[in-house]
């Protein structure tokens, strides 16, 4: 069921949101354009957030669940001038999602990646990533960045693995409940 927030509501309000959203940085890469979220994307965010593709991600999730988290992601570009892009790939559209995110209980902010089931096995997942991380290096200025990865994620870890993070155990220490921890540096990227 759609709830009457997930609609698109023609006006002045849908005018003001495009504004804001066609003011996040777009980040091309040589098959994806990485953009702003749209209200229209929830659907697919909330198709892997409600099913078994969430299951080392918290989920699946509710559809009001995945609501709050896809909301909490949007509003970090507001607070903190980072947060979600849907990732568009040339065949399929919302693709998948990347982010820089900043839940509330995390000590720092995370560099993550979610694709569709259709979108995997493509190479996306990386070049999502790489794109995500130099902007994190070059417009943010930042000399790290971590990754937050579920024990059992294979997949995950072994992207992160291939993209040269580095598991940091202080921060894996810190956090005390067995998530992996991937630090991306800068000088390796």
């Amino acid at each position: 069921m759609t709830a009457p927030c997930e609609r698109h509501i023609p006006g002045p309000g849908a005018r003001v949101a495009a504004r804001l959203g066609g003011r996040l940085p777009v980040l091309d890469t040589r098959r994806l354009q990485l953009r702003g979220p749209r209200i229209y994307d929830f659907d697919a965010y909330a198709t892997i957030l409600c099913s078994e593709r969430a299951v080392h991600m918290g989920g699946p999730m509710t559809r009001e669940g995945a609501w709050a988290d896809f909301t909490n992601y949007c509003a970090c570009w507001l607070l903190h001038g980072f947060g979600l892009w849907t990732i568009d790939a040339s065949t399929t559209p919302s693709a998948g999602f990347a982010l820089i995110g900043y839940e509330y209980e995390d000590p720092e902010p995370e560099l993550g990646i979610f694709l569709t089931a259709e979108a995997e096995g493509q190479g996306y997942a990386t070049e999502a990533v790489e794109a995500v991380r130099a902007h994190a290096f070059e417009a943010l200025k930042w000399d790290s960045i971590v990754s937050y990865v579920a024990p059992g994620n294979d997949r995950s870890i072994g992207l992160m693995t291939r993209l040269g993070a580095r598991r940091d155990a202080e921060a894996e220490a810190a956090l005390t409940d067995g998530t992996l921890v991937f630090r991306h540096y800068k000088e390796a990227a």
